[in-house]
């Protein structure tokens, strides 16, 4: 019996020194990252039938002690898949929020600084010629205003480029970690497999397998199932990414711009990513040039193509400006024109074949600038027949392209003449008689004109008899001729009118580039919104994960102490035991001597 007691005394030390070191292990990790709590759990050991000399006493099983039976995580299964789900959504917006907020620094509005600033300085200058059309001066301010115009586009355009390739480096980045992580994760199976087989807790690996578990959450929209071996199983858009010891890596495939989608490496197929900082990076970077992300008829972009469609509202905006005012600048005469014709020259280098970046290649015309008395201002001839100046105070053409700021996208009418080339090459006057039809309207025309003035008079008039409120200008030479914003005449041709609007939606350019930069403060306030509620979503689950699985000094100190007194007494018993054993064995049988 005493022998009994002696192993029941080893194992309450036993027992309650594994307590102190799991207690010790827990006190050492207090501010460890993904640190869990552990507790021991101690059990009873099996008990055994005591034995009795007569039948008649029945003491019953008597305990043999107590034993550590595993050391347990403090670890809430669910709580942690709500944490990750979360995970996922405040990645996006973070990501999302990162990238609006380069967007806003690159816009710089409404400031003294911004593209809206420089165009204001660009109309002004116009508005300025139209009271000094015969200075130099002015006309030199024009063409340098033109210039800093083009230098605020080309700038921007670099700027937000460069903005989608860094987007574009940061979703290969997310594609490495990822396959740093699911590599980590499988490995750390393989270890935690082994070593349950074995019959113990791997408790520290498996709290690195879960730290892992909540950076990949953040990165992509993962699920996450566990075995029966205890190894994490993990799922990306419907595919294993990790299964047991194996884990499935992504690749990245570019088009002809450099921009990265991602794939499955062993099926080339198009890896579908969801949610995540990764998603976020997509969505404001946009979709690649590549077969199996092209855009199918009808079929809009999947992404919020936040960078992709800023740059194609500053390329609209480029565009228009670009065509309104060479279209007006073309009809008008220059201060170097002696002719009867307009200088049909640009202000703007214009571009008309294939996809242009019209922001990035806005520059004003080689002429101009070497020379601003080329900037055509007048609306009729600066010259008269004789050669003597004329009209030098007329400025109309400036006017209409001052007005541009506030009436910028009206549609306008083409009219195409057959038969009419070098009509106003012989001799003059001539008689026309043309007829054509706008929106159901028909238009008849006939006069006896000398010069493009009063062919744009005559043509008027008989608009003007039709009842339609479209205002008649001259393009070029004698082969084009265009209304203001709205109706235009080509002296080639067959007899057909077609409407044609602009590329931008708004009427004014103040307008559109206000409605541009409200959009994006728009999504930014709604990214910076999403971003804090998610924060503090993720801290009140992190509070509870915490106040479950965290480590508390107080807590571990009073189970140091209980451990302590326990281990203390388990002690004591054995000393008591052995005095019992001593008497018996050295004190028995000697009474009388």
């Amino acid at each position: 019996m005493s022998l009994f007691g002696m192993e029941i005394g080893k194992r309450a030390i036993a027992a309650q020194q594994i307590a102190l070191e799991v207690t010790g292990h827990n006190i050492s990790n207090t501010n460890t990252p993904g640190y869990t709590r552990q507790i021991p759990n101690l059990v009873t050991t099996i008990p055994y039938h005591t034995p009795t000399l007569t039948n008649n006493t029945k003491v019953g099983q008597l305990g043999t002690g107590v034993t550590v039976a595993d050391i347990e995580r403090i670890r809430d299964a669910f709580l942690d898949q709500q944490i990750r789900n979360e995970a996922k959504t405040s990645g996006y917006w973070s990501s999302m929020q990162n990238a609006l907020a380069q967007v806003e620094v690159i816009l710089n509005e409404p400031s003294t600084d911004g593209l809206r600033s420089v165009m204001d300085m660009y109309w002004e200058s116009w508005q300025d010629l139209v009271s000094h059309p015969e200075s130099e001066a002015v006309r030199t301010t024009v063409a340098e205003r033109g210039m800093a115009l083009a230098d605020g586009f080309n700038h921007m355009h670099k700027q937000l480029t460069e903005l989608r390739e860094d987007l574009n480096a940061s979703v290969k980045i997310k594609v490495d970690e990822i396959n740093t992580i699911t590599s980590q994760l499988a490995d750390l199976n393989v270890q935690i497999l082994s070593i349950k087989i074995a019959g113990k807790q791997p408790n520290d690996l498996e709290d690195k397998r879960d730290m892992l578990l909540d950076q990949l959450s953040q990165i992509v929209d993962i699920k996450t199932f566990t075995d029966s071996n205890g190894m994490i199983a993990v799922q990306l858009g419907g595919r294993a990414l990790v299964q047991g010891t194996d884990n499935t890596v992504l690749a990245t495939e570019t088009d002809t711009k450099g921009m990265y989608l991602v794939t499955w490496e062993d099926t080339k197929a198009r890896a579908q990513i969801e949610s995540g900082e990764l998603r976020g990076f997509l969505d404001a970077r946009g979709r690649t040039e590549l077969d199996k992300e092209k855009e199918s008829p009808g079929k809009p972009s999947e992404y919020k193509e936040v960078v992709p469609n800023l740059l194609n509202n500053l390329n609209n905006l480029a565009k228009t400006i670009i065509t309104k005012t060479n279209e007006l600048h073309r009809g008008g005469y220059s201060l170097n024109n002696k002719g009867i014709y307009p200088d049909g020259k640009n202000f703007f280098e214009e571009v008309n074949t294939g996809d242009v970046e019209w922001a990035a290649i806005l520059k004003v015309e080689e002429d101009i600038l070497n020379n601003p008395i080329n900037i055509a201002v007048a609306k009729a001839p600066t010259f008269n027949n004789e050669g003597e100046k004329a009209n030098f105070g007329d400025a109309r053409i400036a006017m209409e392209i001052a007005n541009l700021k506030h009436n910028f996208n009206n549609s306008e009418w083409r009219v195409k003449l057959p038969n009419w080339t070098g009509l106003l090459s012989g001799v003059l006057p001539v008689d026309i008689n043309p007829s054509f039809d706008i929106s159901g309207t028909t238009v008849n025309v006939d006069a006896t004109v000398s010069n493009m003035s009063e062919l744009a008079a005559a043509i008027q008039a008989a608009i003007d008899d039709a009842g339609l409120e479209i205002k008649v200008r001259l393009e070029g030479s004698d082969i084009n001729m265009i209304s203001n914003t709205i109706f235009t005449v080509d002296w080639s041709g067959n007899y057909e009118a077609t409407e044609h609007k602009g590329a931008i939606s708004s009427a004014t350019v103040d307008d559109y580039w206000r409605s541009v930069c409200a959009n994006v403060g728009v999504k930014s306030q709604e990214a910076i919104r999403m971003t804090t509620n998610q924060e503090v979503l993720l801290s009140e689950l992190e509070g509870k994960r915490q106040s479950i699985s965290g480590v508390s000094l107080d807590e571990e100190l009073i189970n140091m102490i209980k451990f302590q007194h326990a281990y203390n007494a388990a002690s004591r018993f054995i000393t008591t035991i052995d005095e019992a054993i001593d008497v018996i064995v050295n004190r028995m049988g000697i009474v009388g001597r």
